[in-house]
């Protein structure tokens, strides 16, 4: 199984999340999150949990991208 994350931790990978409800009740979607942030509260209550679909580094993290500076 995936590793589930929930409601209010901090995001460590950046990427796109599903965001699955317990129980398979109401839709399941996709959702972009961020290093750092908290995920984020849902609107369907307790149960709600985020899978990494897609991780991602942040551009200006990334190695072979530059900070733009000059």
């Amino acid at each position: 199984m995936a590793d589930q994350h929930k409601p209010g931790e901090i995001v460590k990978t950046s990427g796109i999340y599903r965001v699955v409800n317990e129980g398979g009740d109401g839709p399941e979607f996709e959702v972009t999150c961020v290093e750092g942030e908290h995920f984020p509260p849902t609107r369907s209550g307790k149960g709600a949990h985020y899978q990494l679909i897609h991780g991602a580094t942040h551009s200006h993290k990334h190695t072979e991208l530059g900070s733009g500076d000059k």
